[in-house]
């Protein structure tokens, strides 16, 4: 199987056009953090990059972690007749890529198919009828915290005027922080209603929230078989900035996770939630869609009690979350803890900078082949590179 990294999947959903060009920073992030699937993928598999320059990484990382899948590059592709594609996520424009490369170097290559259903599925849309579902089967869940969609200025800023808390709009098409914008109670400004014009006329709608008192972010990572059967594959934990952007992941135990979040809510909830979603998610994905659904959710303060929402989005590709359960899975001993980072920097130089300072500061230390102290970059890094993704380990 040859593994290929396809950020900002959800825009490319939305653009429908398989001659979509992503903004300039999603093609640096894909470029130069190519290399990312390598750490959630099996030992057989294959990981296209855009470059194989980096030797001296590729062959550290070889050295270090033999069972780590191997690099591969578009010139090689020749070798690979049959080979079965795996997508970050699945879009019009990442399958016209494989085509081209299928007719460029005569190749044969089991591509993903689009579905027309996929459109829906990779929306908020998704996202709400399954929390509705959610609501009426869990009487712990708040059916205030479902959002509702609009299609003009005028019904956004009355459901804002009207709504008795501070409420959140949200693209339907967005993910990782993106799309966010949180309204002012005194009323729409000039620029909200810009923002907001903007989102209506790319996509048709926006979605509106209650803004909740958010306590942790976390997530439920699933695996899909195509065949319409779901497994749970863990939880996964993050952190995001003060407007919702994507931070970092843990990297650490599953019973280090449920512990954390079981100080707030009753583990029997997390199970409940678990046992539904996996319900819906074969009903509504299953048989259409092969690969990691992420099921974003988050615990929140309401007056001096604490709740879940368990369904903020659902993320139908592969996504950090789960790349962090794989690393620690398969690459950080037992006894260890940290964080999966992205970095970015829009000077150059900047982050091999930062890369070099802390190869000095954080020497990486084994115990078992695993890794239990120390900072790894999981991709090449030159004194170009706009962006890093890095672990950063320490001993319990």
């Amino acid at each position: 199987m040859i593994h290929y990294f396809n950020p900002g999947h959800e825009t490319a959903v939305k653009n429908a056009s398989p001659y979509y060009t992503a903004p300039a920073n999603i093609v640096t992030m894909q470029r130069e953090l190519s290399f990312l699937p390598a750490w959630y993928s099996k030992q057989v598999d294959l990981v296209l990059v855009s470059s194989l320059d980096n030797y001296e990484y590729f062959n550290y990382l070889n050295n270090i972690f033999p069972a780590l899948p191997k690099p591969i590059s578009n010139i090689d592709m020749e070798s690979q007749q049959g080979s079965d594609i795996s997508l970050w996520g699945i879009s019009p424009q990442a399958i016209y890529i494989f085509r081209e490369l299928c007719h460029k170097y005569d190749l044969k290559l089991n591509i993903p198919e689009w579905k027309d259903e996929y459109t829906y599925l990779n929306s908020r849309n998704a996202a709400r009828d399954c929390l509705n579902k959610l609501t009426d089967e869990i009487s712990d869940i708040s059916k205030d915290i479902i959002p509702h969609f609009f299609t003009n200025v005028e019904d956004i800023e009355k459901a804002v005027d009207d709504s008795p808390y501070k409420v959140l709009s949200k693209a339907p098409y967005s993910s990782s922080g993106r799309g966010l914008l949180w309204l002012p109670e005194s009323g729409l400004t000039r620029t909200e209603r810009q923002i907001l014009h903007g989102t209506l006329k790319k996509q048709g709608s926006v979605s509106l929230e209650r803004a909740l008192n958010k306590q942790i972010d976390f997530a439920m990572e699933f695996l899909s078989d195509g065949k319409g059967n779901v497994t749970f594959a863990g939880y996964s934990l993050f952190y995001t900035n003060s407007k919702g952007g994507y931070e970092a992941n843990y990297i650490g135990t599953q019973s280090s996770i449920e512990k954390i979040l079981t100080t707030k809510i009753s583990a029997d909830l997390l199970s409940e939630v678990k046992e539904s979603l996996i319900k819906i998610l074969q009903e509504k994905y299953a048989t259409l869609y092969k690969g990691c659904i992420g099921v974003d959710m988050m615990i929140y303060k309401e007056t001096e009690t604490y709740r879940l929402h368990p369904c903020l989005e659902i993320n139908m590709r592969y996504n950090m979350g789960y790349l962090a359960i794989k690393i620690f899975e398969n690459y950080i001993s037992e006894t260890s803890q940290g964080k999966f980072y992205i970095d970015f920097s829009a000077k150059e130089g900047i982050i091999e900078k930062k890369h070099i300072e802390m190869l000095e500061k954080y020497p990486i230390i084994f115990d078992k082949e695993k890794i239990s102290k120390g900072y790894l970059s999981l991709c090449p890094i030159d004194k170009k590179n706009h962006y890093r993704a890095y672990i950063l380990i320490e001993e319990n």
